[in-house]
């Protein structure tokens, strides 16, 4: 038997990110070769936050976690985080300092 190397269940995974304030998650089907830093770029935009200092001297970061971990490693893949399960499912959370 051969194993399908261009099986689409193989390569991507199901990712559901929720935010608080979102009115929906997002919820796309991704490469599992995808980093933290790319899909957390990409859920900030789907939720149009911006991260850094606002007019008003408040400073925004934000963070995945998994479970309860914070991804803290933007380089690590989406699917070395999810092993082999196929579907991987994170939160969104927001940290505002005062300037």
């Amino acid at each position: 038997m051969t194993e399908v190397i261009n099986d689409k269940k193989a390569t991507t995974i199901k990712v559901i990110v929720t935010y608080p304030a979102a009115k929906r998650p997002f919820d796309e089907e991704i490469l599992r070769t995808v980093t933290v830093g790319e899909l957390k770029n990409a859920v900030l935009t789907a939720f149009g936050l911006v991260e850094g200092q606002s007019a008003d001297g408040k400073t925004f970061i934000y963070t995945l976690y998994h479970q309860k971990t914070p991804l803290e490693n933007l380089n690590e893949t989406i699917g070395q985080i999810a092993g082999e399960k196929p579907s991987l499912e994170l939160k969104l959370s927001q940290q505002v300092t005062q300037g």
